[in-house]
């Protein structure tokens, strides 16, 4: 008997079995992660016969597996942002104004605002905290903030209209570093929160780069909370918007959420008048910020649904509620 042939078959045996396993166990994980094409081309001609048109490309096939998230926006942390980025000490720190509207410092180059309004109307991504940051001698001390505030929103809707062009992302990479280098300043930021940039233009009259970004939580865009930013000479000169600098807590369990194929038939169910006829364009990822009260509030996953027509409608992944926007 061929004993050194015996232990080379058994030898490819057991390779081929343990292949065999590491298959069944890869294609186990996939299933359970992903939504089957059959399932897919099944719901787009369901939905077709119906009169919403959506284009099984468009539509993600992975299953989602996101967190929620809880942060707090606390007063006594304003001090910690002033001297993170402005460097000073306590002593050095002057409050500027308190009341309703927010509350105001100078610190070090820094002129921060803190500005803290009431949600309106019960909607949950109403204006509710806003950050200011400006080089003193950047800013023009005529301009109150509430009419800098204004020039703001304008230069932000139109950075957003603009986007950033393809030929512009190499040119983008060093304000990209610098921005960074910016918001590191503040050493307590949880490190799943990041940011995107989502418009960017050179203004060459007043000789500064202007930006627009948008918030992320673990790669996702966290809605409603986007910052305009102005750099000069490498260095951030103006930081105004909806940001958080804080931790991030979880506050439960990844749990089963509405996949993309049953939020498409949660959206006809819910907004069939809305979207008939309608074509659906793009389908994204996202949190959503859900406020508890004057201090807390909630990320929660959500589906952004955007359309040929430019309109977007969010969806909840726990719940599948639409998600009111202001």
């Amino acid at each position: 008997m061929n004993t050194k042939n015996t232990k080379t078959a058994v030898i490819i045996l057991l390779l081929i079995a343990n292949i065999y396993f590491i298959y069944n166990i890869i294609s186990l994980k996939i299933s359970s992660e992903n939504i089957s094409p059959e399932m897919i081309d099944d719901a787009v001609n369901i939905l077709e016969k119906k009169g919403f048109i959506v284009d099984r490309n468009i539509i993600p096939g992975k299953i989602p597996a996101n967190w929620i998230y809880e942060g707090e926006y606390m007063q006594n942390r304003f001090a910690d942002i002033v001297k993170s980025f402005s460097g000073v000490s306590d002593e050095e720190i002057v409050g500027d104004m308190f009341g309703p509207s927010g509350t105001s410092y100078t610190a070090g180059e820094y002129k921060f605002m803190f500005s803290e309004k009431e949600k309106k109307d019960n909607k949950d991504n109403a204006d509710f905290f806003k950050i200011s940051i400006m080089d003193i001698k950047y800013g023009d001390p005529e301009k109150g903030f509430a009419k800098l505030e204004e020039e703001t929103q304008r230069d932000m809707e139109l950075l957003a209209e603009k986007g950033i062009n393809e030929n512009q992302k190499g040119d983008i990479k060093k304000v990209e570093k610098t921005i960074k280098n910016f918001i590191k300043k503040y050493q307590n930021q949880d490190i799943k929160l990041g940011f995107e940039m989502i418009g960017f233009k050179e203004d060459r009259y007043r000789n500064c780069e202007c930006v627009l970004l948008n918030q992320t939580a673990d790669g996702l865009l966290i809605d409603s909370h986007t910052a305009y930013i102005e750099i000069q000479d490498g260095n951030v000169k103006y930081f105004y918007g909806n940001w958080y600098f804080g931790k991030l807590l979880v506050v439960a369990k990844r749990m089963p959420l509405f996949d993309s194929v049953n939020i498409l038939f949660k959206c006809w169910e819910t907004d069939g008048s809305i979207v008939q006829g309608e074509k659906l364009e793009k389908m994204n990822m996202e949190y959503n910020v859900s406020h508890q009260d004057a201090e807390n509030f909630n990320l929660t996953p959500s589906w952004q649904l955007v359309f040929e027509s430019g309109r977007k409608l969010s969806y909840d992944m726990i719940s599948g509620n639409k998600k009111i926007k202001s």
